[in-house]
């Protein structure tokens, strides 16, 4: 008949094989407390047998039981509550033992008994402590030692349990701060990626649709239109409007996670990028009626650009225009000058302040300049502005290969 209360052989081999897997695993990658231990037990390790040479024992079963305990004193770190256990019964044993001589066996108990806190899974383990000053008590009033002096020593023995059991707790503690803080992560995580895709959502729906409507109406309108000026005027319209509807298409696939959209926007050349994109900002000025040029200073060598920086620099040189084409005066002049050197990209830019704005009823945000000057500054750049004398300046540095973003 089977008894319940003998775990089957199946059952204690996994058990021991498992448990043997994760001892082997602590030795190949210690912990902080398992390095300490290491240490601990080879300076206790190393006192205990120079207490056995010192002070040799006079029977053979004294030696042997410090010999078990110095062996078991060297494999704590890897098999902490077994050994311990093994290391505070030799101890227990050899007291038993009327032998004058041999080693204390103190430093190996108090390490024992550290590590049996250390790993100590129920109360019951309290009889360890108890037990090793019950039979350390018992061996001082044998010996008529001095109470007062000996207490103390005793209490050491208590001590170094607590202490280990305290620093199982306070693991435990930040264990469970650990994962707490992983899991908030992981709904921030989350939380994100619903907003980038319910962003996607809404820029599909509504962005996209209406550049598709304003696309296939100005293709309409030009086949229907014999004025050439006109015509060359609604075909720059219509380009620009396919050029974002393409744009928008490559942010909703970023915010969708589309990695060959991330990775097409690593190979492309960061200098003749920002070239182009200096020549099509000022044909566009040029077109409103602004007067004015781009000059950049870019070396061929700007790679390894963050992908996030160089979308920061390009929103910004967009921003720029944009800011020109709506607050900027067309009696006046603009002037953008930019440099990158491959370790450092500069944008300077200055131009004359309108009276008025040429899209009074353009939707403003207040998010533009401030939103790109966030950005910048996370990546260690500097970002100013100033109005002076009817002009407005901005002034930008930033590392093009900065270590990481500071948020």
């Amino acid at each position: 008949m089977h008894n319940p209360y003998v775990l089957p052989w199946g059952t204690m081999h996994r058990s021991i094989t498992r448990y043997i897997r994760s001892s082997w695993s602590a030795f190949r990658h210690p912990t902080a407390t398992q390095r300490v231990l290491v240490v601990v037990s080879l300076v206790v390790a190393v006192m205990t047998v120079w207490e056995m040479v010192i002070y040799p024992a006079h029977y053979a079963v004294t030696a042997l039981l410090s010999t078990v305990q110095v062996i078991a004193v060297l494999l704590i770190p890897v098999m902490p509550y077994p050994m311990g256990c093994i290391g505070c019964l030799a101890m227990l044993i050899a007291m038993l033992i009327p032998d004058p001589s041999g080693a204390s066996m103190l430093l190996g108990t108090w390490e024992c008994l550290f590590c049996i806190g250390y790993r100590s899974k129920h109360i019951a383990n309290l009889v360890w402590p108890a037990a090793v000053i019950a039979i350390r008590l018992w061996f001082s009033l044998n010996l008529r030692l001095q109470t007062d002096a000996y207490l103390f020593l005793l209490a050491l023995f208590l001590l170094c349990y607590a202490g280990g059991a305290l620093l199982k707790q306070r693991q435990a503690i930040i264990r469970s701060e650990h994962d707490a803080l992983l899991c908030k992560q992981a709904e921030q995580r989350i939380a994100f990626e619903r907003r980038c895709t319910s962003a996607a959502s809404l820029i599909h729906d509504s962005v996209t649709n209406d550049l598709v409507y304003t696309l296939l109406a100005l293709d309409n309108l030009m086949s229907d239109v014999d004025d050439s000026v006109l015509r060359q005027m609604l075909g720059t319209v219509r380009d620009r409007s396919s050029q974002t509807l393409n744009q928008v298409r490559e942010a909703i696939r970023v915010l969708d996670g589309d990695e060959s959209a991330i990775a097409a926007e690593e190979d492309r050349n960061f200098t003749s990028t920002i070239r182009e994109q200096a020549r099509e900002g000022d044909r566009y000025l040029a077109s409103l009626g602004f007067s004015g040029a781009t000059h950049t200073a870019l070396a061929a060598e700007c790679t390894g650009i963050p992908v996030g920086l160089r979308r920061v620099i390009l929103g910004v040189m967009r921003e720029l225009y944009t800011n020109i084409a709506v607050h900027a005066s067309q009696q006046g002049t603009y002037d953008i000058r930019m440099s990158a050197d491959g370790i450092r990209c500069v944008i300077d830019a200055v131009n004359d302040v309108g009276a008025a704005t040429l899209l009074p009823d353009k939707p403003t945000s207040r998010q533009g300049l401030d939103h790109h000057r966030r950005i910048i500054e996370s990546y260690g750049g500097d970002f100013r502005t100033n109005r002076e004398d009817g002009a407005w300046m901005l002034h930008i540095d930033v590392p093009l290969n900065p270590s990481s973003p500071l948020v």
